[in-house]
C-alpha cells in the first residue's frame, strides 16, 4: 500500500467511526429516555461532535435514523441464514427464532417505535425500502419455518400473518412498556438480564404451545 492509499484508508476509517459513533448516540438516548423523538443537538452532544456533522454524513436527522433502522434490524436479516443453514428440526428452528426476536426487542426495544417514525408521512420508496428490505424477511423467514413445521407434522395449520403479530407484540410488550412496569408491577424502572430471560422463556413456551401438534 502507498503513502497515498493509506492515508486515504485511516480518513475512510475515521469517517466510519464518526458515523458510527453518532448512530450509537442516537440508540443510546432512545434507550435511555425511552422515546424516539430526540434532537440533532442531544445526539451530537452524547457523540461528542459538532451537530454538522449528522447533516455531512445523513443528509438528515430522518437519513441518520433511516441508517440506524437499517443497521439495527440489517444485522438480524444476516442471521436468518445462518438459522436456515442449522440441522436442526421446524420446531427447534421456530425456538431459536423466538428467542432471537425477543433478545433483538430487548437490545433495542425502540424499535417498532422507530420503524413507525420513519414511515409516517414518508415518501413511497422509503415506505418501501422498510417493508421489502426490512421487515418482510423476516416475516417471510417465519412464515417458511410455519410451512416447514406443518409439512412435518410438528405444527398445527396457523395464519402466518396472525402468528407474526403475535409474536412481535408479545417481543415488543415487555420492553416498550417502562410505566406498566414501574407502575403497575413494584417501580421496576426496566427489564434487566434477569427479568429478560425469565420473559424470553415464559413467551417463547407460550408462542410454541400455540404452534405444536
Amino acid at each position: 500500500m502507498t503513502r497515498s492509499q493509506s492515508a486515504t484508508a485511516t480518513r475512510q476509517s475515521a469517517k466510519g467511526a464518526i458515523r458510527e459513533t453518532l448512530l450509537d448516540a442516537a440508540s443510546a438516548l432512545m434507550r435511555e429516555l425511552d422515546t424516539v423523538e430526540i434532537g440533532i443537538l442531544d445526539i451530537a452532544a452524547r457523540a461528542e461532535v459538532n451537530h454538522g456533522m449528522i447533516r455531512y454524513y445523513f443528509g438528515s436527522k430522518e437519513g441518520m435514523l433511516l441508517a440506524l433502522l437499517d443497521r439495527d434490524v440489517g444485522v438480524r436479516i444476516r442471521q436468518l441464514g445462518a438459522l436456515f443453514r442449522l440441522d436442526v428440526s421446524p420446531t427447534e428452528r421456530m425456538r431459536i427464532h423466538l428467542e432471537g426476536i425477543l433478545d433483538t426487542y430487548y437490545q433495542i426495544p425502540y424499535l417498532n417505535r422507530l420503524i413507525q417514525l420513519m414511515v409516517r408521512d414518508a415518501t413511497p420508496e422509503r415506505v418501501h425500502h422498510i417493508a421489502e428490505e426490512l421487515l418482510k424477511p423476516i416475516a417471510s423467514a417465519q412464515h417458511r419455518i410455519i410451512q416447514d413445521g406443518i409439512a412435518a407434522g410438528e405444527f398445527r395449520k396457523v395464519d402466518p400473518k396472525l402468528f407474526y403479530f403475535n409474536t412481535i407484540g408479545s417481543a415488543d410488550g415487555l420492553y416498550a412498556n417502562r410505566f406498566t412496569l414501574s407502575a403497575v408491577f413494584g417501580g421496576i424502572a426496566e427489564a434487566d438480564d434477569a427479568l429478560h430471560e425469565r420473559y424470553k422463556k415464559q413467551t417463547v413456551e407460550t408462542l410454541m404451545a400455540g404452534l405444536l401438534v
